[in-house]
Parts: C-alpha cells; structure tokens; sequence
C-alpha cells in the first residue's frame, strides 16, 4: 500500500511539473504597454526563470535583449534591471513600465505572437 501511495504522489508531481503553464512577457506595441483589445498587435516572450530579476544588455543594433552576465561587453547606456524593461523597451520604445508577465496559454489564446526567448521582434510568429 505504500509504494502505491508513493507511486501516486511521484506521478502527480512529475504530471503537475509538466502540465505546468510557463510565464511569458507580454509587450505592447507602444509606450502604454498591452491591452486586452489589441493582443494580436503585442509580442509574448519566454520569461527567463533564472535570469529575468537579474540586469539585462540591450544590443540596439540586433533588437535583442541579453542577461548582462552573459553579455561579454555592454554600453552602461543599454543596461537594464531586469528583462522585463529591457524588453519594454524594445516593444514600448521606453523601459517604464516594464512589459507585463502572463502565461503561454494566454498568449495562445489570445493569438498573440510568440517571439524567442531574446526578444527579437523578427522572431515573433
């Protein structure tokens, strides 16, 4: 009886962690972020568990958005607290206020486009 109560609590786990829905950013077309009527003209990114609260470089030139400590060299200028307004401001042309989390399947449901994990806005499909 016990390894099926066992079994039982690893498999909701295991079942729970993969049904689990990931956090996006999602980023407005300007600088008054998303709204509910205009998700198809807005951008979901993957937000990065481990590196989202950490300061992010913006390369200007490619449009894309890279934590810092990955980052061999970055102007002072394109440093952002966080991915969020480094995102922002790729989407929303400043970094206040920072593009807004939400979740996959709301990105899917709305037909919002779904960029890579950079932000590339070519990338979003």
């Amino acid at each position: 009886m016990k390894k099926i109560n066992l079994f039982m609590i690893l498999y909701f786990m295991i079942t729970l962690s993969c049904y689990s829905n990931t956090r996006y950013f999602l980023c407005g077309p300007d600088e008054n972020g998303c709204f509910p009527d205009i998700y198809r003209y807005c951008a979901c990114i993957p937000y990065d568990d481990l590196e989202a609260n950490n300061p992010y470089c913006l390369d200007f030139d490619k449009l894309i958005c890279t934590p810092l400590s990955q980052t061999k060299h970055c102007d002072s200028a394109l440093i952002f607290k966080n991915q969020g307004e480094c995102l922002a401001t790729i989407f929303q042309s400043e970094p206040t206020p920072p593009c807004q989390i939400t979740t996959h399947q709301s990105c899917v449901e709305h037909h919002t486009p779904i960029c890579n994990k950079t932000g590339q806005p070519n990338s979003c499909h």
